[in-house]
C-alpha cells in the first residue's frame, strides 16, 4: 500500500534542483579558477570527475574530484588547497600517473588547461 507525499515530493524536487544549481555553479567557479591558477603551481592540464561531473548524484557531502597528470613538476596538493579555500569544499588530488583508473578519468573527466593569468 503506497501513501500519497506530495509535500515530501515537492520537498524532495526543490532538494534535486538546489543540488544541481550548486553543482553546476560549483563546476563554473573550479574551471575557472583552475584555468586561471593552476599554471602557477606547475599543473598545466587535469580534469575534474566524479559527482561533479554527474547530474543527480550531487550533494551537499560532495567533495570535488581533482586529477593532475603528473607528479612530476610543481604543487598539485598545493593546488588543492588552495582551491579548497576558494570554493569552501574539500578537493581530492588523484595523480593520473599513479591511478589504475586514469583511463576512465580521461575518457569521462572534464578536462581543463591553465593559462597564465595576466594580473
Amino acid at each position: 500500500m503506497t501513501f500519497p507525499t506530495p509535500l515530501l515530493d515537492e520537498k524532495l524536487a526543490q532538494q534535486r534542483q538546489k543540488s544541481e544549481h550548486d553543482r553546476q555553479q560549483l563546476l563554473q567557479m573550479a574551471l575557472i579558477w583552475l584555468q586561471h591558477h593552476a599554471i602557477d603551481f606547475g599543473i598545466e592540464q587535469g580534469y575534474l570527475f566524479g559527482s561533479i561531473t554527474q547530474t543527480g548524484r550531487f550533494s551537499r557531502q560532495s567533495d570535488l574530484d581533482l586529477a593532475v597528470e603528473s607528479l612530476q613538476h610543481g604543487d598539485p596538493f598545493g593546488l588543492g588547497s588552495y582551491l579548497s579555500l576558494h570554493v569552501d569544499r574539500e578537493v581530492d588530488v588523484v595523480p593520473l600517473d599513479q591511478c589504475h583508473f586514469a583511463a576512465k578519468i580521461r575518457q569521462t573527466g572534464i578536462v581543463w588547461n591553465g593559462i597564465k593569468s595576466s594580473d
